[in-house]
């Protein structure tokens, strides 16, 4: 006996097949999107995290550099001497400081010369182990990636200046501002006391903390 009515379906017709496959298509985007943009805030928060952590190091270096800085010009081969700090002739800046180890011969403290400059978008330390005679030191990249460097002096009136120059050798500046920018264009504030007027470092930038004028 025949059956009468409509007739059985097996399977998909084409147009659900092809609603199916395009809502599987829009899920997936989403979650190759969803995972690119986790994989990159991942990527961009331990780039930050990095920088930050070379930016404490290098204000941590710097901070105890000119901590121990002292008002003592160096003297150079040929008798002639060189200011207790001065900036320019291709160095950021330039001083003398009590030395990290004592003489082993006389149990004094060492002083030594120490240099910044900013060289190929790299900032640079120099440190020669001995402040009179010291032709050069040893150098030691502390940051890449830059953009500039810049340094501004305080003297002891409370006034800022760009250099130091033709300010009597055995005279220190209050403090010391660098502003490192980056190659992205973010600007990083650095304050130090310098010598005897030393103190903690204040560091302002986009994404750090607001630090106290000098």
């Amino acid at each position: 006996m025949a059956h009468s009515g409509s007739p059985i379906r097996n399977g998909f017709t084409l147009v659900e097949m092809l609603v199916a496959l395009f809502v599987f298509g829009l899920i997936s985007a989403a979650g190759v999107t969803m995972l690119r943009t986790t994989a990159d805030s991942q990527i961009q928060l331990r780039d930050k995290l990095g920088e930050r952590a070379t930016l404490s190091r290098l204000s941590n270096l710097i901070e105890a550099d000119l901590a121990q800085a002292v008002p003592r010009p160096a003297r150079i081969e040929g008798g002639s001497s060189r200011p207790a700090f001065e900036s320019g002739d291709g160095q950021l800046f330039t001083f003398s400081r009590i030395g990290a180890a004592p003489d082993a011969v006389s149990a004094q403290p060492t002083l030594a010369r120490i240099a910044y400059r900013f060289d190929g978008g790299k900032l640079v330390r120099s440190a020669s182990t001995h402040a009179d005679g010291a032709r050069g030191g040893n150098d030691a990249v502390l940051i890449d990636g830059l953009r500039q460097a810049t340094i501004r002096l305080r003297e002891a009136n409370g006034g800022w200046r760009d250099d130091w120059t033709a300010v009597e050798a055995a005279i220190l500046p209050r403090a010391l501002e660098l502003v490192l920018t980056t190659k992205d264009g973010r600007d990083y504030r650095m304050l130090y006391l310098v010598g005897a007027n030393s103190g903690p470092a204040k560091i302002q930038g986009e994404d750090a903390e607001n630090g106290e004028a000098i």
